[in-house]
Protein backbone atom coordinates (compact mmCIF):
# COMPACT_ATOMS: atom_id res chain seq x y z
CA UNK A 1 0.00 0.00 0.00
CA UNK A 2 2.83 2.59 0.59
CA UNK A 3 4.29 1.84 -2.79
CA UNK A 4 1.05 2.40 -4.23
CA UNK A 5 0.49 5.94 -2.49
CA UNK A 6 4.46 6.49 -3.35
CA UNK A 7 3.86 5.81 -6.77
CA UNK A 8 0.85 7.72 -7.31
CA UNK A 9 2.92 10.66 -5.47
CA UNK A 10 5.45 10.83 -7.90
CA UNK A 11 2.81 10.70 -10.99
CA UNK A 12 0.91 13.49 -9.34
CA UNK A 13 4.20 15.92 -8.77
CA UNK A 14 5.14 14.55 -12.41
CA UNK A 15 1.96 16.26 -13.77
CA UNK A 16 1.97 19.18 -11.69
CA UNK A 17 5.28 20.17 -12.85
CA UNK A 18 4.32 19.61 -16.36
CA UNK A 19 0.99 22.04 -16.02
CA UNK A 20 3.36 24.70 -14.52
CA UNK A 21 5.68 24.65 -17.11
CA UNK A 22 2.63 25.04 -19.47
CA UNK A 23 0.62 27.36 -18.12
CA UNK A 24 4.54 29.42 -17.95
CA UNK A 25 4.87 29.33 -21.62
CA UNK A 26 1.53 29.95 -21.89
CA UNK A 27 1.25 33.34 -20.11
CA UNK A 28 4.53 34.52 -21.62
CA UNK A 29 2.44 33.82 -25.19
CA UNK A 30 -0.54 36.02 -23.69
CA UNK A 31 2.04 38.28 -22.93
CA UNK A 32 3.55 38.72 -26.13
CA UNK A 33 0.39 39.12 -27.76
CA UNK A 34 -1.31 41.75 -25.49
CA UNK A 35 1.90 43.81 -25.41
CA UNK A 36 3.31 44.21 -28.89
CA UNK A 37 1.06 46.35 -31.04
CA UNK A 38 1.73 49.22 -32.97
CA UNK A 39 -0.12 52.60 -33.57
CA UNK A 40 -0.42 53.75 -36.69
CA UNK A 41 -0.19 57.85 -35.91
CA UNK A 42 -0.98 59.04 -39.63
CA UNK A 43 -1.21 58.13 -43.21
CA UNK A 44 0.12 60.73 -45.92
CA UNK A 45 0.09 60.65 -49.55
CA UNK A 46 2.72 61.88 -52.03
CA UNK A 47 1.83 63.00 -54.98
CA UNK A 48 5.16 63.85 -56.66
CA UNK A 49 7.20 66.51 -57.62
CA UNK A 50 4.84 67.19 -60.62
CA UNK A 51 1.76 67.61 -58.12
CA UNK A 52 0.19 64.43 -59.74
CA UNK A 53 -3.39 63.56 -59.47
CA UNK A 54 -2.74 60.21 -58.09
CA UNK A 55 -0.62 59.46 -55.26
CA UNK A 56 2.47 58.03 -56.50
CA UNK A 57 3.59 57.18 -52.60
CA UNK A 58 1.96 56.39 -48.84
CA UNK A 59 3.78 57.66 -46.23
CA UNK A 60 3.47 55.85 -42.95
CA UNK A 61 3.94 56.70 -39.37
CA UNK A 62 3.73 54.11 -36.94
CA UNK A 63 4.89 53.98 -33.17
CA UNK A 64 5.08 50.72 -30.87
CA UNK A 65 2.21 50.84 -28.78
CA UNK A 66 2.78 51.63 -24.47
CA UNK A 67 4.43 48.85 -23.02
CA UNK A 68 5.31 47.30 -25.87
CA UNK A 69 8.74 45.39 -26.46
CA UNK A 70 10.09 45.81 -29.72
CA UNK A 71 8.96 45.25 -32.94
CA UNK A 72 11.08 44.00 -36.17
CA UNK A 73 9.73 45.46 -39.39
CA UNK A 74 11.11 42.54 -40.95
CA UNK A 75 8.12 40.27 -39.64
CA UNK A 76 5.77 43.00 -40.79
CA UNK A 77 3.84 42.31 -43.94
CA UNK A 78 1.75 45.40 -45.01
CA UNK A 79 -1.18 45.07 -47.21
CA UNK A 80 -2.64 47.41 -49.36
CA UNK A 81 -5.91 46.19 -51.59
CA UNK A 82 -8.39 47.80 -52.96
CA UNK A 83 -11.81 46.59 -54.56
CA UNK A 84 -10.11 44.80 -57.24
CA UNK A 85 -6.19 44.24 -56.21
CA UNK A 86 -4.16 43.13 -53.13
CA UNK A 87 -0.50 43.18 -52.61
CA UNK A 88 1.28 41.87 -49.87
CA UNK A 89 4.76 43.84 -49.17
CA UNK A 90 7.74 42.92 -46.99
CA UNK A 91 10.18 44.90 -45.69
CA UNK A 92 13.24 45.27 -47.83
CA UNK A 93 11.84 44.06 -51.09
CA UNK A 94 8.18 46.03 -51.09
CA UNK A 95 8.60 48.71 -48.72
CA UNK A 96 11.05 50.73 -46.97
CA UNK A 97 11.45 53.13 -43.62
CA UNK A 98 13.42 55.31 -41.70
CA UNK A 99 13.26 56.91 -38.68
CA UNK A 100 11.65 59.88 -37.74
CA UNK A 101 12.34 59.83 -33.69
CA UNK A 102 14.45 57.21 -32.02
CA UNK A 103 16.19 58.07 -29.26
CA UNK A 104 17.58 54.41 -28.14
CA UNK A 105 19.22 54.68 -31.98
CA UNK A 106 18.08 51.04 -32.70
CA UNK A 107 16.74 51.47 -35.99
CA UNK A 108 18.27 51.31 -39.21
CA UNK A 109 17.81 49.76 -42.30
CA UNK A 110 19.76 46.47 -41.24
CA UNK A 111 17.97 45.97 -38.44
CA UNK A 112 14.37 47.64 -38.61
CA UNK A 113 13.26 47.17 -34.80
CA UNK A 114 11.02 49.49 -33.20
CA UNK A 115 11.75 50.10 -29.57
CA UNK A 116 10.15 52.31 -26.68
CA UNK A 117 9.98 56.13 -27.94
CA UNK A 118 10.78 55.64 -31.25
CA UNK A 119 8.27 56.79 -34.52
CA UNK A 120 9.06 55.28 -37.93
CA UNK A 121 8.19 56.38 -41.45
CA UNK A 122 7.10 53.59 -43.70
CA UNK A 123 7.42 54.23 -47.42
CA UNK A 124 5.32 52.34 -49.82
CA UNK A 125 6.11 53.86 -53.61
CA UNK A 126 3.48 52.90 -55.81
CA UNK A 127 5.81 51.84 -59.05
CA UNK A 128 8.77 50.36 -57.22
CA UNK A 129 6.39 47.87 -56.01
CA UNK A 130 4.18 46.95 -58.73
CA UNK A 131 1.05 49.13 -57.02
CA UNK A 132 0.93 51.01 -59.80
CA UNK A 133 -2.92 49.29 -60.66
CA UNK A 134 -3.86 50.60 -57.42
CA UNK A 135 -5.35 53.87 -58.61
CA UNK A 136 -5.33 56.48 -55.83
CA UNK A 137 -6.85 59.17 -57.01
CA UNK A 138 -9.42 61.52 -55.45
CA UNK A 139 -12.70 59.81 -53.23
CA UNK A 140 -11.01 56.69 -54.06
CA UNK A 141 -11.14 53.50 -50.85
CA UNK A 142 -8.23 51.78 -50.00
CA UNK A 143 -7.41 49.38 -47.03
CA UNK A 144 -4.33 49.26 -45.78
CA UNK A 145 -3.23 46.75 -42.86
CA UNK A 146 -0.10 45.92 -40.77
CA UNK A 147 -0.27 42.57 -39.86
CA UNK A 148 2.65 41.52 -36.94
CA UNK A 149 4.55 38.27 -35.83
CA UNK A 150 3.08 38.56 -32.98
CA UNK A 151 0.28 41.13 -31.36
CA UNK A 152 -2.84 42.40 -33.80
CA UNK A 153 -3.07 43.52 -36.83
CA UNK A 154 -3.73 47.28 -37.89
CA UNK A 155 -6.64 47.54 -40.36
CA UNK A 156 -7.36 50.80 -41.94
CA UNK A 157 -9.95 51.76 -44.32
CA UNK A 158 -8.73 54.97 -46.00
CA UNK A 159 -10.94 57.13 -48.45
CA UNK A 160 -9.05 59.60 -50.68
CA UNK A 161 -10.34 63.34 -50.24
CA UNK A 162 -12.44 64.80 -52.69
CA UNK A 163 -9.60 66.98 -53.99
CA UNK A 164 -5.64 67.11 -53.22
CA UNK A 165 -5.51 70.36 -53.77
CA UNK A 166 -2.32 72.38 -55.05
CA UNK A 167 -0.14 70.85 -52.15
CA UNK A 168 2.29 67.95 -52.49
CA UNK A 169 1.52 66.19 -49.28
CA UNK A 170 -2.48 64.77 -48.60
CA UNK A 171 -3.47 63.56 -45.20
CA UNK A 172 -5.07 60.35 -45.42
CA UNK A 173 -5.48 59.57 -41.96
CA UNK A 174 -6.90 60.52 -39.46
Amino acid sequence: MVLVAAVAAAVLIYTTGALQQKATKTSKDATNQISSNMIVEKVMGDRGAGLNNTIDTLLIRIKPDVGTTSIDLRQVIVTVMDSSNRYDLNYGTNYSAIAVRDEELAFNASTPVLTAGSLIEVQINNSATGLGTISLQPRKTFWLSLNQETGQAVNLEITTPNSYGVYRYVQLYP
